[in-house]
């Protein structure tokens, strides 16, 4: 499956330069904008593998500001494209902990493996979380009181907006935070997203047909781009 790349360049010829670039190389473009918070909008509701952020923006969010309030919902890998490479806002950009800087003028191989970089340590970033953090139960917020969420209870999980529902056989939790962010959490080898709005407890599933996975009474569509993936967690006899 290709990496879906989210572009965030004020300047039309490097953008598309650099939207022709990707697509060659095998890359998914799921947006462009020259607009930081219209990037912020964009980014929260696509949810992409990794976004192309330049810093020096027209209007009032430039680059390094827009990742600053993403950072917040969201943990999706980044790198910075400028071609201001001064102390000050080096200094800026380092405190967002950014997955790559590349400074202009920069050509196709530089961009693609500072890419292929940054989606391999986000990987692996990912795979030490579930592998040393893993856990059995946690808690949600519901109306000042914690609730304790035990993970074999869990049947699915789905986008709603910026946050996303909890379903459990017996009730529905409203939880602030995204798919995304939860999708990282989560341990890879019990929970796998089937679905651009759904991610599915592997244990819970109860059948699979026309291109729906059943779960209790959930009926939950599995997207083309996520039906090999889950197929490999399916033991066949």
């Amino acid at each position: 499956m290709s990496a879906k790349i989210y572009i965030l360049e004020d300047e039309p010829l490097i953008a598309e330069t650099i939207r022709t670039a990707l697509i060659k190389a095998g890359y998914e473009i799921i947006g462009m904008t020259d607009n930081g918070k219209e990037a912020l909008f964009d980014i929260e509701q696509d949810e992409p593998d990794l976004v192309l952020v330049d810093i020096t923006l027209d209007g009032k969010m430039d680059g390094i500001e827009m990742i600053e309030h993403l950072q917040k919902k969201a943990n999706i890998p980044f790198i910075y494209l400028t071609s201001h490479s001064d102390d000050l806002t080096l200094e800026r950009a380092k405190k967002t902990e950014p997955d790559g800087y590349i400074v202009k003028p920069f050509n196709e191989n530089t961009l693609k493996t500072n890419i292929e970089l940054a989606l391999y340590k986000n990987k692996m970033n990912r795979q030490s979380v579930s592998a040393n953090e893993e856990f059995d139960s946690f808690f949600v917020k519901n109306k000042g009181e914690l609730i304790k969420i035990e993970m074999e209870n869990i049947l699915c999980l789905e986008a709603f907006d910026n946050y996303c529902y909890l379903h459990t056989a017996e009730q529905k939790h409203l939880i602030s935070h995204t798919l995304k962010s939860l999708e990282e959490k989560l341990p890879s080898h019990r929970f796998i997203r089937v679905h651009r709005s759904f991610i599915i407890n592997i244990a819970k599933i109860k059948s699979l047909h026309d291109g729906y996975v059943f779960i209790d009474k959930h009926k939950i569509p599995i997207s083309n781009s996520n039906k090999d993936e889950l197929m490999k967690h399916i033991h066949l006899l």
